[in-house]
């Protein structure tokens, strides 16, 4: 009995030595889990990006689990290193992963759009805030959200670009890129077809900054638009208004172009409603102007058309 029971002893001894063993040994694999994160963080810390990549691709390689923190930490590696497609790639596989990650993601390469536009790297910079809005829009760079909004503006993303116009002018009005964000917003206006908006936010460039380098550009604009805008309006049977904007601008027009094209449109809009006196005077204008375009001649044959029952009658 007594030899049974010491073997008892014995069984339950080496089960429980097993038992301490295993858990042993799943302690010695999560901590080698662990130190994996942590030697490969220790060496991003220190700026060698080369080696942290190095500890997790050799993880990985021998198929190691790929955590969300890993492939994070890997994204980031790499983008330091220089390697924006594979710091993608990471960045990429982390959020399918974990969704949640998206917004550190984000924030990441935020901070370095704005490191590289601070120093000086523009080109990379842009292609930070792109990055950066594929795992979240809408994020504020700041000071830098005129950049954003004019790259934006460039990319026809017209929506996109007056968000971050219209912020940076609410929290940077007197900024030294002020004057041209509000010059961006009224285009990236035109761009989507809003033109009365346009229109007025050129006006208020002209009242802001009446002495700026960009004031000539500006003035150009607004002429430009108006005479859209008058066109547009002719087209539709709204010609009182039509006419209305186009008198304002006939005698303020700066650009010789477009004070050809108010004045031969005025010219039409008097023909039109039968006015031959006001309409042989503004289509005088056109050929007064000193062009020799297509214009030009077609005021001369308007011209001849409304006098020639004068001459008939003499």
């Amino acid at each position: 009995m007594l030899g049974r029971a010491n073997a008892m002893r014995l069984c339950f001894g080496v089960r429980s030595r097993a038992a301490v063993f295993a858990l042993f040994l799943c302690a010695a694999l999560a901590c080698g889990r662990e130190s994996v994160l942590d030697k490969a963080s220790r060496e991003y810390d220190a700026g060698d990006y080369r080696e942290a990549i190095f500890i997790l691709r050799h993880h990985f390689k021998k198929g190691g689990e790929r955590t969300p923190a890993m492939l994070f930490l890997a994204g980031k590696a790499w983008l330091k290193a220089g390697s924006e497609a594979e710091a993608q790639a990471s960045f990429d596989e982390c959020r399918k992963s974990d969704a949640s990650f998206a917004s550190k993601i984000a924030l990441f390469y935020r901070d370095e759009a704005i490191a590289s536009l601070e120093s000086g790297d523009p080109a990379r910079g842009r292609r930070m805030m792109l990055a950066a809005a594929g795992f979240q829009s809408g994020l504020d760079f700041g000071p830098y959200d005129f950049a954003a909004g004019k790259l934006y503006l460039e990319r026809r993303d017209f929506d996109t670009a007056i968000r971050y116009l219209n912020r940076y002018l609410e929290k940077y009005p007197n900024a030294p890129h002020a004057a041209e964000a509000l010059i961006d917003l009224a285009a990236a206006y035109e761009g989507m077809g809003d033109t009365g908006r346009a229109i007025s936010i050129y006006r208020r460039f002209q009242e802001s900054y009446p002495k700026s380098g960009l004031a000539s550009n500006a003035l150009w604009e607004l002429e430009s638009l108006l005479l859209k805008e008058a066109e547009t309006l002719s087209r539709e049977g709204e010609t009182s208004a039509a006419e209305s904007i186009l008198v304002g601008l006939a005698p303020t027009a700066g650009s010789p172009l477009v004070k050809e094209r108010v004045n031969f449109l005025l010219g039409e809009l008097c023909e039109r409603r039968g006015d031959a006196a006001n309409a042989a005077r503004y289509y005088r204008e056109v050929v007064n102007s000193g062009s020799s375009g297509r214009l030009v001649e077609k005021a001369k044959e308007r011209i001849e058309r409304l006098e020639m029952p004068k001459r008939r009658r003499s």
